[in-house]
């Protein structure tokens, strides 16, 4: 907190929500054309539970998440399927700079076959591994206090500000 950088989390929101918007505006009429529609955005497991240091990221895959689950109900009525994909850690090189524990980590080729062969039923949402998901999904059904108290343990020392 002591710390906190806004110039940080705009850069990350204009990345992972509103550039996605701006696609989602220039695809949309296009898909419009095709018989099956099937519109699917990157989101991440992490907008079931907060985690620390992941003020930015979190928010921006939030909104995406909301964004897609809304204009699910919108495309809807014209026939225009929406898929969300929620993944765990997948190891590319981007994750392999985090310096925290990425439990769970697949290999880029087994999350894209997984999404590959899951896309094919179009479901409202992709989210794996199984067990992680699960475990996150479990702790964001506690009270808002026993996550807190979660999340300040899996915090480092030097990120409580």
């Amino acid at each position: 907190a002591g710390r906190f950088d806004a110039a940080l989390v705009e850069r990350v929101v204009r990345s992972n929500l509103i550039a996605p918007a701006y696609c989602i505006e220039a695809a949309l009429p296009l898909l419009l054309r095709g018989d099956r529609p099937h519109l699917v955005g990157v989101g991440s497991s992490v907008t079931w539970l907060p985690l620390p240091r992941a003020e930015a990221y979190g928010a921006s895959k939030a909104g995406l998440r909301y964004l897609l689950q809304a204009l699910r109900l919108d495309l809807a009525a014209q026939g225009v399927d929406v898929t969300l994909v929620s993944p765990g850690f997948v190891d590319t090189p981007l994750t392999r700079r985090n310096d925290f524990p990425m439990p769970m980590r697949w290999p880029v080729e087994r999350a894209a076959q997984h999404i590959l062969e899951r896309l094919e039923q179009r479901p409202l949402e992709i989210a794996f591994p199984a067990p992680f998901i699960a475990g996150l999904r479990l702790l964001s059904w506690l009270p808002a206090r026993l996550q807190f108290a979660i999340g300040r343990r899996l915090a480092r020392p030097d990120s409580h500000g």
